[in-house]
């Protein structure tokens, strides 16, 4: 066991100054056995962290690594580019990649995670397959390298085992999109049933309506697992669904089973009113990504318009960064409304601290984990802030940091009591970035 004895700690929303946090283990199965003032004994060491805030970790509920390793190579184009311009040019990344490919920009992105202060991420994973489509001999070759990547920089990982049927509503399977494809629903639930066997914490995905037919949706309304899915990302898919359902996305969902605490809606960025209705009398929950959805000019969730569960990914991750997430979901609410302070808040730090809950709190009941609270009992996944740095000084440091805030003001992270980030470097950092360079050289965008 060991003591953090930080300046102060964040407790539900209230720093609480000379208290530190005994932690029970160093290995990655720590969790959080007391909150008060630190005490010398026998065998318990005190780490003192001076000008440091303490914490909970950031939970990142929605990631596709492997598309960090577009960054810098798609910020140009010719005519009108759009999300499906984008997609094109993920597809022929996602062609390109071997095993060793995918593990290695993994690893990059969640060491940049980690260095961000995410301690958790769901990963919604769709590659399965070799690039025409075959099975490798291990069928979830791919899914395993991502574990593996996940464990060798030390984030803490739920799989979000993707379904994927089709290209799109009503139409053939796209050959750029073999590497997705299932051949049914059951062999969807058997890969989950694989993975949890292997020591998996896993999820199941249903990519989408466009790429799951409501005969899928309705098998997987009985598997007793988290659902995560894409709804309602762009007006294309809206109008497509409404074609060949007569509903709109989140409605299709809803019919088939799916909806309720432990739904997971990703993006959201085209809803009427109706499915805000169902989304709230549901108890569903909204994962956002304002950086990736400016990025590829999806929208933003209309947050402001219901009161619902709302938790952050980082997605294609143009953008690692959890501040940047969270202060874009109030910005947006007032670029709308015209007025500011939008988010449903009370006292001076109320609206930080309402934030703050949708990237650590509301993004670990999303995924199903056991984290984003300091309090007894919960894993030690912890994240000590830099109260020192200039954007901090002379105010009042909650709002802040969710305001003025970044990723660079983050220095040292735990996950499970394991030590991951250390005076802002991730140990192993520089090979992870090599690794990475050679596959994206190799993939030759």
């Amino acid at each position: 066991m060991y003591w953090l004895k930080p300046d102060a700690v964040l407790v539900d929303g209230v720093v609480k100054p000379g208290v530190g946090v005994l932690v029970t283990a160093r290995d990655g199965t720590g969790r959080i056995l007391e909150i008060g003032p630190p005490r010398e004994s026998a065998g318990i060491d005190v780490i003192e962290l001076p000008h440091r805030l303490l914490m909970p970790g950031f939970v990142n509920a929605h990631s596709h690594a492997f598309q960090r390793g577009l960054r810098g190579w798609v910020q140009h184009g010719e005519g009108h580019d759009s999300f499906w311009t984008w997609r094109e040019q993920m597809y022929t990344l996602a062609s390109r990649l071997s095993p060793e490919g995918v593990e290695a920009i993994s690893a990059l992105a969640f060491a940049e995670m980690l260095r961000a202060g995410f301690t958790s991420v769901g990963e919604f994973h769709y590659l399965h397959h070799q690039p025409d489509g075959r099975p490798y001999a291990d069928p979830d070759e791919l899914a395993m390298r991502v574990v593996a990547a996940a464990k060798k920089v030390g984030i803490r990982i739920v799989l979000l085992r993707v379904a994927y049927a089709r290209a799109g509503f009503g139409a053939e399977p796209n050959p750029r999109q073999a590497r997705f494809l299932d051949g049914s629903p059951e062999a969807v639930i058997a890969a989950t049933s694989r993975l949890a066997a292997k020591g998996v914490d896993v999820g199941l995905a249903p990519h989408s309506v466009r790429a799951c037919p409501k005969s899928w949706l309705r098998a997987f309304a009985e598997v007793p697992l988290r659902i995560h899915a894409h709804v309602d990302e762009q007006q294309g898919e809206v109008d497509q669904c409404m074609a060949e359902h007569g509903r709109r996305p989140l409605q299709v969902f809803f019919e088939a089973g799916l909806l309720g605490p432990r739904f997971t809606a990703v993006h959201l960025t085209h809803p009427d009113d109706h499915e805000l209705a169902i989304l709230h009398e549901s108890g569903s929950t909204v994962c956002v990504c304002p950086t990736t959805e400016l990025d590829l000019g999806d929208g933003f969730f209309p947050a402001w318009k219901v009161n619902a569960p709302v938790c952050i990914g980082t997605d294609s991750h143009a953008m690692i960064d959890p501040f940047a997430e969270l202060r874009a979901i109030e910005l947006h609410s007032r670029a709308v409304l015209g007025r500011r302070n939008v988010t449903p808040h009370h006292g001076p730090d109320g609206l930080a601290v309402a934030l703050l809950a949708k990237g650590s709190e509301v993004g670990a009941r999303s995924l199903g984990l056991d984290v984003g609270r300091i309090a007894p009992g919960l894993g030690a996944d912890l994240v000590a802030i830099d109260t020192s740095r200039m954007e901090f000084g002379a105010s009042r440091l909650l709002p802040a940091l969710v305001f003025n805030g970044s990723a660079a003001a983050v220095r040292d992270v735990w996950v499970g009591g394991r030590h991951v980030v250390r005076d802002g470097r991730v140990p192993g950092g520089e090979a992870v970035v090599a690794e990475a360079e050679r596959a994206i050289r190799r993939a030759a965008l």
